[in-house]
């Protein structure tokens, strides 16, 4: 069982740390359900009147990302690079981590993500 650390009352992500005496090793665990936001994903993905298009066909919603996987596809994407090259924000405009982003929107690893069957 492990101790309580934060509960974020945004996306009600739960983290935890446990301890283990034997290995004194320390492992820190966050934990988020995200079964509606793939529910809902699915409904739009499958969405017949085709929602998901823009008003005028220009601008589509092509997918809803849980934000603790966004921030560890943020630390996956800053692996190997120096401090100073390391993106912060998720939401900055970079060119080459929104080519990692959409790479993992296209994969079929992420396709429950996606709310629209189109290729990013």
């Amino acid at each position: 069982m492990g101790v309580l650390l934060d509960i974020d009352p945004l996306t009600g992500a739960v983290e935890t740390m446990q301890y283990d005496h034997v290995s004194k090793g320390l492992t820190i665990t966050r934990t988020e359900h995200v079964d509606h936001i793939l529910d809902a994903n699915t409904h739009s993905y499958n969405d017949a009147g085709q929602a998901w298009r823009g008003q005028d066909n220009d601008f589509w919603h092509v997918g809803r990302i849980p934000l603790t996987l966004l921030f560890a596809w943020l630390q996956e994407f800053n692996q190997g690079r120096t401090e100073d090259a390391r993106l912060r924000d998720p939401f900055c405009d970079n060119d080459e981590w929104e080519r990692f982003m959409y790479g993992r929107l296209n994969s079929n690893e992420f396709r429950k993500l996606k709310t629209a069957p189109v290729h990013v």
